[in-house]
């Protein structure tokens, strides 16, 4: 997934993590990789500043409790970039209205608030 944060594109995927920085995460977080993933939905800060440590410093030796930065800015581009992610992957999977075998690009936005039965 990308990640725009103050204008600059990180490229985030957890499949890229190395067995050392998992174990960092563990460590800082007090529980398992697991609840890495649950506490970034959730928006739990210390999940958070481990993403920051990750798309900001590359996932390298700076101690992740000494990386700070816009909380709200940062969960803001991570749930941008999720809604993303899950817009694309829809777009893949719709059938075909057409019939010619090509997935349908979607034009209806992922956010748009649903409308009321009076109009």
């Amino acid at each position: 997934m990308i990640i725009t944060y103050e204008g600059i594109a990180y490229d985030f995927d957890l499949d890229d993590l190395t067995v050392k920085q998992a174990i960092r995460i563990e460590k800082h977080i007090g529980g398992p990789m697991l609840e890495f993933e649950k506490g970034m939905l959730t928006g739990r800060a210390e999940c958070v500043q481990v993403l920051g440590w990750l798309i900001l410093h590359g996932g390298d030796q700076t101690p992740i409790a000494e990386v700070d930065f816009g909380y709200k800015k940062l969960m803001i581009a991570f749930e941008e970039a999720v809604a993303a992610e899950a817009a694309a992957e829809a777009a893949k999977a719709a059938p075909d209205p057409t019939g010619n075998g090509h997935a349908a690009a979607s034009t209806v936005p992922m956010s748009a608030p649903a409308s009321s039965p009076s109009g």
